[in-house]
């Protein structure tokens, strides 16, 4: 395998231990939080499908499915959920901009630490994809960098702010509000993590309707 995929599997699983360690306030909780049921999950971008196989083994009764394009990064997922020794959870090569699901095939669609990379073309691509294979009142959950205003955190956080493409800083100063209904998703929920947060969206069309037919954000009754 090419040593670059061996560091940078190496890399997330340093920032588990560096950025991550207090679970009750890291990004992944906030995500399992948001899971339950026999939910049919997709993990976009799955890279070494860390946050696919911390799901598959809390949620044991949801079937969580990994995509990526990189065959490296699948590779070290694929040992990764063999060692784990999970039913649960299939990877699978595929462009995140050209899903080869049907619609509307999951209740959930996961997309971490990725969209702060992306031109808004390809940002574009992906989301239509995402709300073309979500269910009716599904929700897409991304999660993304959030610089801490505290500064041992800033200091601990230098090394992803400095080894992050041009495109993250422009990201984190955008109006998320604005930049997710320009792609027809309206942010339900913002949970703030660990140098992270966790932001559940819907799509636009489909809360039009509940609105419209007298129905209520059954969200905000599970978040807490």
């Amino acid at each position: 395998m090419n040593i670059f995929y061996k560091l940078f599997a190496q890399f997330y699983d340093f920032i588990d231990v560096l950025y991550f360690q207090d679970y009750a306030k890291s990004p992944r909780k906030a995500l399992l939080d948001r899971i339950s049921g026999n939910e049919k999950i997709l993990d976009l971008c799955t890279g070494t499908a860390t946050n696919a196989i911390e799901i598959a083994k809390v949620k044991t009764n949801v079937q969580i499915v990994g995509v990526d394009l990189s065959d490296d990064m699948l590779r070290v997922a694929k040992n990764k959920v063999i060692r784990a020794g999970l039913k649960n959870i299939s990877l699978y090569r595929m462009d995140a901009a050209d899903l080869r699901f049907r619609n509307e095939s999951f209740d959930k669609i996961l997309l971490s630490l990725v969209l702060h990379e992306l031109d808004e073309a390809l940002t574009g691509k992906i989301l239509n994809e995402a709300k073309r294979i979500l269910k009716p009142h599904g929700e897409i959950i991304i999660t993304e960098w959030e610089p801490s205003r505290r500064l041992l955190q800033k200091l601990l956080f230098l090394p992803v702010h400095c080894l992050e493409p041009k495109t993250y800083r422009d990201f984190i100063k955008k109006d998320l509000n604005r930049y997710f209904e320009n792609y027809g998703l309206k942010i339900h929920r913002v949970k703030h993590c660990n140098y992270t947060k966790v932001i559940v969206l819907k799509n636009i069309n489909m809360q039009r309707n509940s609105l419209r037919n007298g129905g209520y954000d059954e969200f905000y009754m599970h978040w807490r």
